[in-house]
């Protein structure tokens, strides 16, 4: 047996939060309490200022496999999640192919099968991440994907979205958006606004992302498919989804740890470190995100793992392209 002592024991389902003993037996626990110590104990964690609480879950992570496994493949992304206490993660679709055919579905549970942790994978919603042309989501669901995603693309055919949420409806299966309308976009990965301005560049506007946001909304009212905004960074975007879910909308959000612990001024302390899709935006949007999170408007939090390599992050600001 192992006990682990004086860990602080954090479980949602039952509310549990507090300082105590586990007893583990045979894979399984078998004793949460005050327990005492005894020979009887393989082994003994002192877990005295740690964290004890259920596997974490990542909905959104880049493990860059098949295609670009220079970066991270399945095995060393599994060997990072489960450091970090994760036990299951979702992984998106745009490897090099994308994952929107059966072979390279297959291929990438054949692979995870080698892992510690539950490796779970999305599909693409349209052929090739063209925007055009939808998946076979009914084959592709029965071939083991658990939701659909062009994530790192926004999807700018309304009639496209509209249909592929009527098809998410019919086959209860989650649609992930990353919401980004190019057109507003003139340097990726940096918010428009007073830094961009001292760093002397454009950037990415919020309204980039609340046009989108808004659009999906309005579309996830009248289907009532289940539909993830993804990693939201805009103040007003938190508003929208707020909005949408008070009109009925089976809408969710996730914001990553970034979003909600940084802002545009630290690209002035990181540098390209600092730049990502949707970019870090100002301390008002950020304090929007940590209320959406308080209140249950953003229901989930999510990394957007997605390494990149040291040559890519040593480029300058408006030549690093991001993912």
């Amino acid at each position: 047996m192992i006990l682990i002592k004086n860990g602080r024991v954090i479980d949602p389902k039952s509310k549990r939060d507090e300082v105590v003993d586990i007893v583990i037996k045979d894979n399984k626990i078998l004793k949460i309490g005050e327990c005492s110590l005894t020979d009887e104990y393989e082994k003994i964690i002192d877990a005295s200022g740690c964290i004890i609480a259920p596997g974490l879950i990542d909905v959104h992570v880049h493990f860059r496999d098949p295609g670009f496994t220079h970066k991270e493949d399945i095995k060393t992304g599994s060997k990072s999640a489960a450091k970090g206490g994760f036990t299951t993660v979702v992984c998106m679709a745009n490897t090099n192919p994308i994952v929107d055919n059966e072979e390279t579905l297959n291929y990438i549970k054949e692979r995870a099968k080698a892992s510690s942790i539950n490796v779970l994978q999305a599909c693409a919603i349209t052929k090739g991440f063209k925007g055009k042309e939808l998946v076979n989501m009914k084959h592709l669901k029965e071939c083991g994907a658990v939701g659909f995603t062009d994530d790192g693309l926004p999807i700018m055919d309304s009639d496209v979205i509209y249909n592929a949420m009527l098809k998410a409806k019919e086959l209860d299966v989650p649609l992930s958006f990353h919401e980004e309308d190019p057109s507003l976009i003139t340097v990726a990965g940096i918010n428009e606004g007073e830094i961009s301005k001292k760093l002397g560049i454009s950037g990415a506007s919020n309204v980039a992302e609340d046009v989108m946001v808004a659009r999906d909304c309005m579309i996830a009212i009248k289907t009532g498919a289940k539909v993830n905004i993804q990693h939201i960074s805009s103040g007003v975007s938190v508003e929208t989804v707020r909005m949408a879910k008070r009109l009925g909308a089976n809408v969710y959000a996730e914001a990553t740890p970034h979003h909600f612990t940084l802002t545009e001024e630290d690209v002035l302390n990181y540098g390209t470190n600092a730049k990502m899709n949707p970019p870090l935006r100002t301390e008002n949007d950020k304090l929007k995100i940590i209320e959406g999170l308080q209140d249950g408007t953003i229901e989930i939090i999510a990394t957007d793992h997605a390494p990149h390599t040291y040559e890519e992050r040593v480029l300058n600001l408006q030549k690093l392209q991001v993912e």
